[in-house]
């Protein structure tokens, strides 16, 4: 069997993966090799604007042909498992492909089976979520026809893809409902499974205003253990809770992608995601394979906006590490974009040890206090910004 062998290979060409093979090739890597079996790229940020009628899906995605980073090698199939030690990725096409180096990016997946009865209600159609792109525009016409009953959104720890923005549905719901006077006639609850709505406090605080305002009632410590036709169980501490629901809005649960721990690269307890040192994003127990993304046992960081840092370290680490260097530090630094209705959103950003960070230029406006400029930011220029900037590694 021929094998490919490349300098380095990348694992995925979601927004981590193609992101490292465009600031590869910029900082001088010549021979980039990236296995993908996708043809259509995702912009996840907008998915919960497309189903909010708030955005366009045409401006969702783009062919994956066209966001290929100039002189990288794709190949056109997914990788099933990696040989750790040779750094060999055997592919479902038979092929075999090599890197000196090799970045493990292939996100997580949506596993609608991990809640019984949710496959069946997605089916049907009583449970919607923006987070899956096949499911917006039906999620769109159930919100805004909706005139009364109950709806139901959730929120869920890790492993979660962009958790933090499962408030931005249920906000601007409200923010719909509350303009087509509707809004008191319909009971909206927000179900988390945690004892916290976020670890950060002033992040928490800013969140409860916008959910007291909007009238919702807040379960902590809750989830939604099963869906039995047009009923929902809740489960709590006090027991289990039957409710009829009108809406279901899901944060869907995530499972690792089945690649890593096929791989023997999974961290013991996390359900199969890479195994790496947060800090330098390398693997634990393999020096020349490394981890990113929703993909890696990282903690909360899952957003977009960790990997604008992730993809940054990663290749400047994998030059590091080659010229025998001390290694940069990965701070954990992600993003809480929620948008809070009325055109207005929080755009906080935290690392890992809770505190707050700023990256924006606009110094002169509190990120985390909900402003119009923010909302702009996130719904128009962010868009482009990832598109033209940091797909192709300027960003």
């Amino acid at each position: 069997m021929t094998t490919h062998r490349h300098d380095v290979l990348v694992i995925g060409a979601g927004n981590g993966g193609l992101a490292t093979a465009a600031r590869l090739r910029r900082r001088g890597c010549a021979d980039v090799g990236l296995v993908e079996p996708s043809l259509r790229h995702v912009y996840k940020p907008l998915q919960n604007y497309v189903g909010l009628g708030l955005a366009d899906a045409r401006e969702l995605s783009r062919p994956q042909a066209d966001l290929i980073p100039d002189g990288v090698t794709w190949h056109r199939t997914a990788a099933v498992a990696v040989d750790p030690v040779t750094r060999i990725v055997t592919c479902a096409d038979g092929t075999e492909v090599a890197g000196g180096d090799v970045v493990v990016a292939p996100g997580a997946r949506l596993d609608w089976d991990a809640i019984p009865g949710a496959a069946d209600a997605v089916q049907r159609g009583m449970a919607i979520s923006t987070f899956d792109d096949a499911l917006l525009e039906r999620a769109w016409e159930r919100i805004r026809t909706l005139e009364r009953g109950t709806a139901i959104f959730t929120l869920h720890g890790q492993p979660a893809s962009g958790r933090e923005t499962a408030l931005k549905p249920l906000l601007l719901a409200c923010d719909l409902w509350r303009r087509e006077g509707v809004r008191d006639a319909i009971d909206v609850i927000l179900v988390h499974d945690e004892a916290r709505l976020h670890p950060v406090s002033a992040i928490e605080a800013e969140w409860w205003r916008h959910l007291d305002d909007a009238g919702v009632d807040v379960r902590t410590g809750v989830r939604v253990a099963a869906v039995e036709g047009d009923d929902v169980v809740l489960a709590g501490a006090g027991g289990d809770e039957r409710r009829r629901v009108d809406l279901l809005h899901l944060l869907p649960p995530y499972v690792a992608a089945p690649v890593v721990q096929a791989s023997g690269l999974d961290a013991p307890g996390t359900g199969g995601f890479v195994d790496v040192d947060p800090d330098t994003l390398r693997h634990r127990a393999h020096p020349r394979v490394w981890g990113i993304g929703d993909a890696a046992a990282l903690g909360d960081a899952r957003t977009g906006g960790a990997l604008r840092s992730q993809t940054r370290i990663v290749v400047e680490n994998i030059r590091h590490a080659r010229a025998g260097e001390e290694l940069e530090r990965y701070d954990g630094s992600t993003v809480a974009p929620v948008a809070t209705g009325a055109g207005r959103l929080s755009f906080a950003e935290y690392d890992r040890s809770g505190a707050l960070r700023r990256s924006l230029p606009v110094r002169a406006r509190d990120q985390l206090r909900a402003h119009r400029a923010w909302y702009v930011l996130d719904r128009h220029v962010l868009p482009q910004v990832y598109w033209h900037g940091i797909l192709t590694g300027r960003v």
